[in-house]
Order: C-alpha cells, then structure tokens, then sequence
C-alpha cells in the first residue's frame, strides 16, 4: 500500500502546486476552461494518469473543469496524487499538450 502524507507533506507538496488545494482527503483544483476544451484537457490528463497507473476524479463544472486527487485505496493523499497534480500543471501549461 503506498503511504499517505501527513498534513505537513500535503502543506508542503500544495507550496509547489499553484492553484491547487486540500479538500476532504484529496488535492482539488478548478480550471477556467470553454466548453470546447473539456474534451482534450481531460483526454490528456487521462494520459498522464495511465501513464501513472493513477486515476483522478475529472468533472465538468459550470466554470470549467475540476481536477481531484486522491488515492482511494490509501485513503488519502499520497505521493502519487503530487506527482499527478505536478503533470497536470504540465498539461495545463501547454508542456505536454501534443502527447498522444
């Protein structure tokens, strides 16, 4: 089972993580997007993720898109949900939008 992080580890992993939050045992974060872009934002974090053999909670908001993060047979955060979080920060930023 993979470990989870304390509240100080999480404190520390979401300094480096703009944009990003704890919520519930999860790192969330909501993104502005246009309807039309939902399709291959979550189409490339879904690659980023299998690629972790990580899968996150994607859902469609009224404002855009939001991101949660959790590892639900640790219970909690863990340092796969960081790791993720740091390659959807990729994603978002345009570094690995022509994968795939």
């Amino acid at each position: 089972m993979t470990e989870l992080l304390n509240r100080d580890e999480i404190d520390t992993a979401l300094a480096a993580l703009e944009g990003w939050h704890s919520e519930e045992n999860a790192l969330v974060r909501d993104v502005p997007i246009t309807p039309d872009n939902f399709k291959w934002l979550s189409e490339a974090v879904q690659h980023e993720a299998d690629e972790l053999n990580h899968h996150p909670d994607i859902d469609k908001t009224d404002n855009g898109i939001r991101f949660r993060l959790s590892t639900h047979s640790a219970g909690g955060v863990t340092p796969k949900d960081v790791e993720l979080a740091a390659r959807i920060d990729q994603v978002l930023s345009g570094g690995t939008r022509d994968k795939g």
